[in-house]
């Protein structure tokens, strides 16, 4: 229960995590004078895909253009793939000061960073493709498509009548070039001097994904389809950029067709998509809006990435802690799916999980721990609180490594009964295990019970000789003696100023679902975010990149 019972993050400027600290956004003024090591450890850059209209000129030649350069002006954007470029891109780049890398008419790059080769495939008309590198001398594949389609299912009235098939048909052609398109790219990249580098591909793809026409977002679209082009790049590996940051769909804030033309089907056509090892998507946003008009059909995607050294000190785990309220979403609906679709989209290695049923009558005899974890591929644990409803009711614990060992913490009693929950695994399977220990804490305002289960809790955290993660919900805010007591020692997965409110979920008001690692000393943090989740819990899902090293780093 919690304790009292997004949305897009505005972009900021392009900056280098030169400590755990920045690498958690607090801001530069905390960065260390000598934080070389974990500067050459994280980077960070920025990536935009945009389909700017007829080369931003639907507006005019001079205003249509000029806006287009403000738009990505303040995008912070790094490296940007467009679409229809169509003779505008170089007076584009110029204006930014960026390199411009353009393939026939319509598809071009413009990077601030130094293209350093060309690896272009396909027809020219819809792929083009280079190497840049970034200041570190990291390098990243990138690729800027445009992908056909054969009829129109956007104007109004366009989709009355038709069938699934009718509509799968339509995005036929826009499967068959990308499937065509990846065989080609991975034959370009295939020489031994390309392995292990990230590659990103962006772009209009004149298809929607199966990933926002899923069961539960019915209500929103009409009908669930798995479009087949957005399983092409998936099934090989990718990660959308945009589904990681934001696992919920809403159609509303997806859409990236049309801003121009708000009476049309409104979709997410425009995807930044990525694999690779070390890279991970922190946020991502929409852009469909200029102080004088928006210059152009498609909404505008921005990405911004984490990339860790080839070769890390550390082995990145990522962790999510998530009070998922049984499946019972802020909107009354029960639905499994949706959570595990949400869990799906944020690709965790760990998560822990609050308000756990298993075979309880409310949430159709399903033993979710176990329910879950198939869907996801990961194993799973389960903590008992109390018998509830003819089942039992308590927290879970999923892993994508093998459990090695489970140990259930016995708490004081409190408005309920309560435990804490640890595994041990074994992340890179060289026998450096590390613990995850998940929490539920008790919920009422005075904290008496609260801090009892937390002392207890701590004389458990002690007695482990390894180093641990501890999430969860913990129902109490910063400054708290609880929260002091259980974060000594550790390092916290901040998460950035203006954005760390985990409840409730529909307009998060407190900050009280946490990620710490112990000891701080074998720890670094590479990002923390609450990912916006409005629907599927009264809580929102916390998601957070920890970097753990086998030995303790040296003090500053």
């Amino acid at each position: 229960m919690p304790l009292l019972r997004n949305s897009i993050i505005p972009h900021g400027q392009r900056f280098w995590l030169a400590t755990w600290v920045l690498v958690c956004l607090l801001g530069p003024a905390a960065a260390r004078a000598d934080a070389k090591d974990e500067a050459d450890e994280v980077e960070s850059f920025r990536c935009m895909t945009w389909n700017i209209w007829h080369g931003g000129r639907e507006d005019g030649p001079e205003d249509g253009v000029r806006r287009v350069i403000e738009t990505i002006q303040s995008s912070g954007a790094d490296v940007v793939a467009l679409q229809e470029t169509y003779g505008s891109g170089e007076k584009i780049a110029e204006a930014l000061g960026f390199h411009f890398h353009p393939r026939g008419t319509n598809v071009s790059l413009l990077s601030r960073f130094r293209i350093v080769e060309d690896i272009s495939v396909f027809e020219p008309f819809k792929c083009v493709g280079a190497l840049i590198e970034l200041p570190s001398s990291r390098r990243i594949a990138v690729f800027s498509i445009w992908l056909p389609f054969d009829g129109d299912i956007w104007r109004p009235g366009t989709r009355e009548g038709k069938s699934r098939q009718e509509l799968l048909q339509v995005c036929q052609p826009s499967y068959v070039d990308l499937t065509e398109l990846w065989r080609q790219i991975q034959q370009r990249l295939s020489d031994t001097r390309y392995a292990g580098i990230p590659i990103i591909i962006a772009g209009d793809f004149n298809s929607m994904s199966g990933l926002d026409y899923v069961q539960y977002a019915v209500d929103q679209y009409g009908v669930a389809v798995d479009w087949p082009t957005s399983r092409v790049l998936r099934e090989a590996g990718f990660h959308d950029a945009w589904r990681e940051c934001f696992p919920e769909v809403d159609r509303l804030r997806d859409r990236t067709w049309s801003p121009r033309f708000p009476d049309q089907e409104q979709d997410r056509i425009d995807f930044i998509y990525y694999r690779g090892p070390g890279m991970h998507a922190i946020q991502t946003e929409r852009i469909d809006h200029h102080p004088e008009k928006f210059p152009s059909d498609h909404a505008a995607v921005v990405a911004q990435f984490a990339v860790l050294a080839a070769t890390p000190e550390g082995l990145p785990l990522r962790a999510v802690s998530y009070n998922i309220r049984h499946g019972l979403g802020s909107d009354g609906a029960f639905d499994l799916e949706r959570t595990a679709a949400v869990l799906g989209n944020l690709r965790a290695d760990v998560i822990g999980l609050q308000e756990v049923d298993l075979a309880t009558t409310r949430s159709k005899g399903i033993d979710e721990p176990e329910w879950l974890a198939e869907r996801l591929g990961m194993q799973s644990a389960f903590g008992r609180f109390m018998d509830f409803q003819g089942g039992q009711y308590g927290l879970a614990t999923l892993s994508r490594f093998p459990i090695l060992e489970r140990r259930v913490v016995e708490l004081p009693t409190g408005n309920e009964p309560r435990v804490a929950l640890a595994i041990r695994i074994d992340p890179d399977g060289h026998g450096r295990a590390l613990w995850v220990v998940n929490l539920h804490l008790d919920w009422v305002a005075d904290d008496g019970f609260r801090f009892a289960q937390a002392e207890q809790l701590h004389r458990f955290l002690q007695q482990l000789t390894q180093p641990y993660v501890l999430l969860g919900d913990f129902n109490d805010r910063h400054g708290s003696r609880t929260v002091e007591l259980l974060s000594r020692g550790a390092i916290e997965a901040r998460k950035p100023s203006g954005a760390s409110n985990t409840y409730p979920a529909t307009d998060p008001t407190i900050e009280i679902d946490f990620i710490f690692a112990h000891p701080a000393s074998r720890w670094r943090v590479g990002f923390c975010r609450v990912r916006a989740a409005r629907r599927t819990s009264d809580h929102r899902p916390v998601s957070a990149l920890l970097i753990h090293r086998p030995e303790p780093m040296s003090a500053p």
